[in-house]
């Protein structure tokens, strides 16, 4: 039996304090520059948290279940031992967050 994709959404995520919201302080912009992580939500349906194989590398996801295969290049490098990955039985999803790893960031964000 071949495996199908699941449905997936890429998020890219940054920190915001009040003093971004309202004054603007920190220089942060909503560009994928200024983010720090990377949220990605698979739908698996009909399938157990056992049953999930999880790979992560610097630019790359495999994901792999009896039913479900991903191969997701990733948008951004990742420190790929830092993630962490949820599943959420009742809705049948995982969420794996990662940590965007780019060492340029503390001279460029400054």
């Amino acid at each position: 039996m071949k495996k199908r994709m699941p449905k997936y959404e890429v998020i890219l995520k940054q920190s915001v304090g009040t003093e971004d919201l309202f004054l603007g302080l920190s220089g942060k912009d909503p560009s994928s520059m200024c983010c720090e992580a990377i949220l990605i939500k698979v739908k698996l349906p009909e399938t157990k948290a056992t049953d999930v194989v999880l790979d992560v590398k610097e630019k790359f996801l495999d994901l792999r279940t009896p039913k479900y295969k991903l191969g997701l290049h990733l948008p951004h490098p990742v420190h790929s031992k830092e993630g962490k990955a949820q599943f959420f039985s009742d809705r049948a999803l995982l969420e794996v967050s990662l940590l965007m790893n780019r060492p340029m960031d503390s001279i460029n964000l400054q």
